[in-house]
This record gives structure tokens, sequence and C-alpha cells, in this order.
């Protein structure tokens, strides 16, 4: 009976060895697999933290570009605004040109122009009482010593402009209106006033 008391003994003492050994293993396994659910939270947390600064770099980005856009284009807008207003000053610096003036330019203006000299001047709506049949007489007496016609006449259309004329014949026609030599000019000289107001 001794002997199998000691083995039983031995039985229930190895059970309880295995028992230890076994609870040590899966401690140090529960363990383990702990510290690794650590790590790879913390590699979560870390990758998340990562994503978000560079979702809000880009997003920090985004906007100082789009604000720059914007600042450009309230710069663009305000440097038009101004080239608009010197070529307005000068619509109406010659809108208020003095008769005297104003005839004279018109006079040049018609005998450079004129080709043959006999071409039809149509006029602004507003010049009726500036370029007159005596202003053609004078013209046309000038064209004829150039061995020209001599034979420029009023149109009775007339158009709304700022002023100068529209030289009309059969195969050419010369617009010389402000708007015409206004807009012009504007297309060859909107670089350089920029570059006289804004120094660029």
């Amino acid at each position: 009976m001794e002997g199998i008391e000691r083995i039983k003994q031995k039985i229930l003492q190895e059970a309880q060895n295995e028992k230890e050994k076994i609870i040590d293993e899966a401690k140090r396994e529960a363990e383990a697999i702990l510290q690794q659910g650590k790590i790879k939270c913390k590699e979560v947390e870390e990758q998340a933290v990562e994503k978000a600064e560079k979702q809000a770099e880009e997003e920090r980005r985004k906007i100082i570009s789009i604000a720059r856009l914007e600042e450009r284009k309230r710069l663009l807008d305000a440097k038009q605004k101004m080239i608009d207003q010197v070529f307005k000053k000068v619509e109406q610096d010659m809108a208020s040109l003095d008769a005297d003036v104003y005839n004279k330019l018109i006079y040049n203006m018609l005998i450079e122009s004129a080709i043959t000299g006999d071409e039809e001047v149509i006029i602004c709506e507003k010049d009726s009482d500036k370029i007159t049949p005596e202003l053609l007489s004078q013209v046309n007496k000038a064209l004829k010593e150039q061995g020209k016609a001599g034979e420029l006449k009023l149109a009775k259309t007339k158009i709304p402009c700022l002023g100068g004329f529209i030289l009309k014949s059969k195969d050419v026609q010369i617009n010389n209106t402000f708007d015409a030599l206004m807009k012009i000019q504007r297309e060859d000289m909107e670089a350089e006033i920029a570059k006289i107001l804004f120094e660029e």
C-alpha cells in the first residue's frame, strides 16, 4: 500500500508541477501577448498621430496656397483698377480738350489719314459743332496742295464715341475715333504703364 501511496503522491506532485508549469507558461505567453499588444497599440497610435499631422500639414499648405492665390487676385484686381483709372483720366482729358486744340488735332489727323482725299468723314454725335464744313474746307484745301482730290465730305450718319472720326471710302475704312486709338494704345502701353505704376 505504501508503494501505491507513493506512486499516487508522485503523480499528484507531477500533476501539480505540470499545472504550475502550464500556468507559468500561460502567464509568460499572456505577458508576451500583452507586450505585443502594447507595442502594436503604440504603433497604431503613432501612425494615427503621423497621419493626423500629415493631414494637418496638407490642410495648412492648402489654406496658405488659397490665401496666396486670393491675395494675388486682389493685388491684380487693384493694379487693373489703377491702370483703368489712368486710361479713364486720359479719356476725360481727351473729351475736355479746348475747342481750338481739338480742331487742330482733327485737322492734322484728317490730313494724315486721307488716302485719296475724296473719302466720307463719319463724325461723333457730340462733334457736330466742332467738325464743321468750314473745318473740312480747310482740310480739303491742304489736301489739294498735296496733290490729293480735296473732296472730303461729312457723312449724314454719326456715331457715339469719345471723339475723332471714321474715314470711309469705297474700299477702305480707317477708324480714327479716340475709342479705337485708345484701345490700340492700351494694348501697346499697358505693360509699360504697369511698370511705371508698380515698378515691375
